[in-house]
């Protein structure tokens, strides 16, 4: 590979100079210069560092959700265990509804192999009349609640096409998700009602 004189000597005499300095602009103009080349590499490792603890941060954060997660799950398997015991008191003082047997929790099974946890689940009777008790507990109740449930209910009704009482238990809900809920067929206790 030629060499940068050997090039130049190439050219007539009279053009030396004037690519010479073409050159040298060139050169300047589009040159790295080494401080540019530092604050760049510089700002490159300083980019690195926050990635890093980026990285951090959301692996703590994905611990931290994970966590609250698994509290959530557990406050909701409590308060369905308090619910089975309170339910049929409740359930009779403010509906007339007696309860048959136990309230427990099931995993409703369709025929082509997917299933439904149903949190509260039992048989009962009002005015005589024979229906399946259904329900669910969430800690703190909302609407996307209620009507997940009511999605869940729709498929249920292959399974349980008879008379059901709906409702839902939950440590917190605003008068107007309450509302909400009664709306739509769903009767709504909150875990101080048990005691």
């Amino acid at each position: 590979m030629a060499g940068y004189l050997e090039i130049m000597n190439e050219f007539p005499q009279e053009l030396r100079r004037p690519i010479g300095r073409l050159i040298d602009v060139l050169k300047a103009e589009f040159a790295v210069r080494r401080e540019d080349f530092s604050t760049l590499t510089e700002k490159v490792e300083r980019l690195a560092e926050a990635q890093i603890k980026t990285e951090e941060r959301v692996g703590s954060l994905e611990v931290a959700v994970e966590r609250l997660a698994e509290a959530q799950i557990k406050t909701e398997v409590e308060l369905t265990s308090e619910s089975y015991r309170a339910l049929p008191r409740l359930l009779k003082e403010r509906f007339g509804l007696e309860v048959e047997g136990r309230l427990k929790r099931i995993f409703a099974e369709y025929p082509d192999g997917r299933e439904d946890e149903v949190n509260i689940f039992g048989k009962g009777k009002k005015d005589g009349r024979a229906l399946y008790i259904i329900g669910e507990a969430k800690v703190q109740l909302s609407t996307r609640h209620i009507d997940g449930f009511l999605k869940k209910m729709g498929r249920l009704k292959l399974l349980y096409p008879e008379d059901k009482f709906l409702l839902m238990v939950t440590h917190s809900a605003r008068p107007r998700i309450i509302k909400y809920g009664e709306s739509k067929g769903v009767a709504i206790f909150q875990s101080f009602e048990f005691f």
